[in-house]
């Protein structure tokens, strides 16, 4: 039985934790979501040309090796 109250206890306990961490959450505004969603955007865009483009000499590089 103690077993039982030790778990609701700390299930109650880590609900109240959860409760007040949430309450410190500061969300970004609207303006600086957008920012860093554009940010995200063209990041990946940069990386996935960069990718491409290694992809690319690297299949053109064996093809040439291989004939």
């Amino acid at each position: 039985m103690s077993k039982i109250s030790e778990f609701t206890e700390n299930t109650t306990q880590y609900a109240k934790d959860i409760e007040a961490e949430a309450k410190r959450i500061t969300w970004p505004s609207r303006p600086e979501a957008v920012k860093s969603t554009l940010a995200v955007v063209v990041i990946s865009a940069v990386f996935a040309g960069f990718l491409g483009i290694v992809d690319f000499t690297f299949s053109y590089v064996v093809r040439f090796i291989l004939g």
